[in-house]
């Protein structure tokens, strides 16, 4: 029969760093009777029975059934309840080849512990109470983190911001409730409390679970990045604003029409914030079928973008295809380009002036980038110190990540906005009493202090293996 989450009386082992060869690995065994077991795999088993808490025994990892040396290793000792997993373990560093890890977990194995499940530490230090929801969560996707300003997110999710915010919200909605049960409790009693829930309260609670639950907006860019497509006529300098934002030669520069005949992708960050930039076909009237594909293309590319930055020669001026395509998308960033050209006018109102070729106005367009992404960000909170989106970033409350703790806020949402229509509206009070209740719940849910097994096993099971 396959084991569960809940089978925690079992001592589990797994490597917690990818499969294949590097420098290091990291085996991890964890469980009742953990420092034992793993003992009779050691070359000085006493050494490490009695070894401290937080302490590192340096020997051999061996085959218990006949002695043979496997490798050497540093054995990092921890001791229940303190630890990463809240229970016995020890962690073997090892080197960090294929045919090591296969020979340690299958010693491992064979002294009594059981491979791990894909994110059964982490369930142990829920379980244990080392670690909420939540932060299990940023766990994972500290791990997945392909930008710098992914990874200071779930720096904050993990280091308890979010916890703390969402349970001070709980925390709010339990005195409503509690409000509400004190006057059912008086119903039919001389003296009962005047009204039952504070409706100020109600709203404020209310407005501000909602706010938690906007910033899924931002968390959501910070891990998957949002589309950003440079777009124009040609020989509009697209290609060359695309290497310089990129700051590597990757779109070709030609003056010939027509050099980009397909779109191209590529990763870049601004301030932290993880961006897919596009280098399109220019848009024009095309000759060939080739090419009449690759400008079709562009304008659907353009029309799922977050943000279009929409490219004039400045030079040539405005043409009417740029007209067209600016009322089709008027809220494209329009780039007025090549400004370092003597010839050139000055840009008129409401473009980006900038020089492709020298880098000129930059910073202006990287603001302008930023402003349609992601509104508001790097603008400083009250009482925050000045400094730029840098500084703002380093003072910004977390930020809700997972579809998870968006759909829990939703809720909650609903049910205290439910609650607020019905208040002093005839509702009975024990069915308000029962909106405010599912909206703790739904809050509770999110770090664990309410869940059910299978949501639970539904989080867990998406870790990575060792974690």
């Amino acid at each position: 029969m396959p084991r569960s989450y809940f089978d925690s009386d079992v001592p589990i082992a797994a490597p917690a760093t990818p499969a294949g060869e590097s420098a290091l690995a990291v085996i991890r065994a964890f469980g009742p009777g953990a420092i034992g077991l793993a003992a009779s795999c050691f070359s000085k088993p006493r050494a490490l029975e009695s070894a401290p808490a937080k302490s590192l025994v340096h020997g051999e990892l061996v085959d218990p059934r006949d002695g043979e040396a496997i490798d050497e290793v540093l054995a990092a000792v921890f001791r229940a309840p303190g630890g990463p997993v809240g229970e016995d373990g020890v962690e073997f560093y090892c080197h960090g080849s294929p045919a090591v890890v296969r020979r340690a977990l299958a010693a491992l194995e064979g002294a009594g512990f059981s491979p791990a499940l894909p994110g059964e530490f982490s369930f142990r230090a829920f379980l244990r109470g080392r670690t909420d929801l939540v932060k299990a969560e940023a766990v994972q996707e500290l791990v997945r983190a392909s930008s710098d300003g992914g990874r200071a997110e779930a720096i904050r999710r993990l280091g308890g911001g979010l916890s703390r915010r969402v349970g001070a919200l709980r925390a709010r909605v339990v005195e409503l409730l509690a409000e509400a049960e004190a006057r059912l409790d008086f119903d039919e009693e001389d003296g009962a409390p005047e009204g039952c829930v504070d409706p100020a309260l109600l709203a404020r609670v209310r407005s501000e679970v909602e706010a938690l639950a906007a910033s899924y907006a931002l968390g959501r860019l910070y891990e998957s990045g949002a589309l950003v497509v440079v777009a124009g006529r040609p020989n509009a300098g697209k290609s060359s604003l695309f290497n310089l934002l990129l700051r590597e030669e990757r779109s070709i520069v030609s003056a010939e029409s027509g050099t980009t005949r397909d779109w191209i992708e590529a990763g870049i960050e601004l301030e932290g914030l993880p961006l897919r930039l596009v280098d399109t076909a220019g848009l024009r009237e095309a000759d060939h079928e080739v090419e009449a594909e690759g400008v079709a293309r562009s304008r659907r590319m353009a029309s799922a973008a977050a943000a279009v930055l929409y490219v004039v020669d400045g030079l040539s001026g405005i043409d009417p295809e740029d007209e067209s395509f600016l009322r089709s998308r008027p809220d494209a960033i329009r780039v007025w380009n090549k400004v370092d050209d003597t010839r050139c006018p000055a840009a008129p109102a409401g473009f980006v002036a900038v020089s492709a070729l020298e880098g000129r106005g930059v910073a202006d367009l990287s603001a302008a980038i930023l402003s349609r992404v992601a509104p508001g960000f790097g603008r400083p909170q009250e009482g925050a110190a000045p400094g730029g989106s840098a500084a703002a970033a380093a003072g910004r409350e977390a930020s809700v990540a997972s579809e998870r703790q968006k759909g829990l806020l939703d809720r909650a949402a609903a049910a205290l906005a439910a609650a607020e229509s019905e208040l002093g509206g005839g509702v009975p009070l024990d069915a308000l009493s029962v909106r405010v209740r599912e909206a703790a719940d739904a809050l509770g849910e999110i770090t664990g202090e309410v869940a059910s097994e299978e949501v639970l096993d539904s989080i867990f099971s998406r870790f990575c293996l060792g974690k």
